[in-house]
């Protein structure tokens, strides 16, 4: 039996371009839930880069991450920060090649006990990342506190670590809008590295790093962390419906009522303390929600057809899981907490 605290994490998982930080901006909307965006970033682009909050103002600025710093470690000041980006890492395989990396680093991440050394940093990392999440507590009082840290190395330490109440949200985007997000030339909102603009990659290299982190996912779930999945495209369609199915998945089910923030195709953003996650989480005001679908029209019709090509088996996968959870007017939970 694990021990965890009394406040869920439910972590958003799956590719970059997938509407983490769409869905996490939803979420601030339910009662109980408040998302603090990709916390894997809090070392380097907040407590080091100062960039800003989701509220808007520089990290170091922001009443409730000043007052979150308090309750974890007594200030940010007191948080070797280097050494906590040192750890992420040795753990997360945050590596210039990483989507090459998984692969190799998948087993260690899977079953830390093959490495003595690996597991001694998962287990030091996975305390700092718990200490943010306890002062998120202590300052929100919130029942669900959402992590839309993607990257899959996130989530199997929080699940070998066993000190959370761990629920993962792996959301899943077509591929070919995935390839497709990833060639365009975005500027970067604020940068801590000098590039001004998002990197790109070619379709083919998206597509390979796509399955490899979906299947990831598959593992973590395999393995016995609760794993619910969630698409895109049905998110965007039926926000309400979807909402309610995370939130119920989260262990908070929600009424009806409490949805009455999304109304005809819109939703009213309210301000969310997000460290890390894509231009989104500034928007304020009324917001119309659509699917980003330019894909469809802009993407070479052959880059189309080799993106599909190589993600075909698990995108029909996805399709069917997520219309038996409608279906079923459940989830598509696939384990259970052990």
């Amino acid at each position: 039996m694990r021990e965890t605290s009394e406040t869920t994490i439910l972590l958003i998982g799956g590719t970059g371009q997938n509407g983490a930080t769409l869905l996490s901006r939803l979420l601030a909307g339910v009662p109980g839930f408040v998302p603090i965006g990709e916390l894997g970033f809090l070392w380097d682009r907040a407590i080091q880069g100062n960039l800003p909050c989701g509220c808007g103002v520089p990290f170091h600025e922001c009443p409730f991450w000043g007052a979150v710093g308090q309750a974890a470690f007594g200030g940010w000041e007191k948080v070797d920060a280097a050494e906590a980006v040192r750890l992420r890492g040795r753990v997360l395989s945050r590596r210039r090649h990483r989507h090459m990396s998984l692969p190799l680093t998948l087993p260690l991440m899977a079953w830390p006990a093959l490495s003595g050394p690996y597991r001694e940093s998962l287990m030091r990392y996975a305390e700092l990342v718990r200490r943010v999440y306890e002062g998120v507590r202590a300052v929100s009082g919130a029942r669900v506190i959402v992590d839309s840290t993607k990257v899959p190395g996130h989530g199997f330490t929080l699940w070998n670590a066993g000190e959370v109440d761990l629920r993962v949200t792996h959301l899943v985007r077509d591929s070919r809008g995935v390839a497709f997000s990833n060639l365009r030339s975005v500027p970067r909102q604020s940068t801590i590295d000098g590039r001004a603009y998002r990197g790109r990659h070619a379709p083919a290299r998206t597509a390979a790093r796509w399955i490899w982190i979906n299947l990831a996912y598959e593992l973590l779930a395999a393995l016995g962390a609760p794993v619910e999945t969630v698409r895109y495209e049905d998110l965007v369609r039926d926000p309400r419906g979807e909402l309610a199915r995370i939130a119920a998945f989260a262990g908070a089910p929600t009424d009806p009522s409490t949805l009455q923030f999304l109304r005809d195709g819109e939703v009213e953003f309210p301000v969310a303390h997000l460290v890390a996650g894509n231009r989104v989480r500034l928007v304020s005001g009324r917001t119309r929600i659509r699917a980003d679908e330019e894909w469809r029209v802009s993407l070479p019709p052959r880059q189309q057809r080799v993106v599909l090509a190589m993600t075909w088996p698990l995108t029909l996968r996805y399709r069917r899981r997520a219309a038996r959870g409608r279906a079923s007017g459940g989830g598509t939970h696939r384990a259970a907490a052990s």
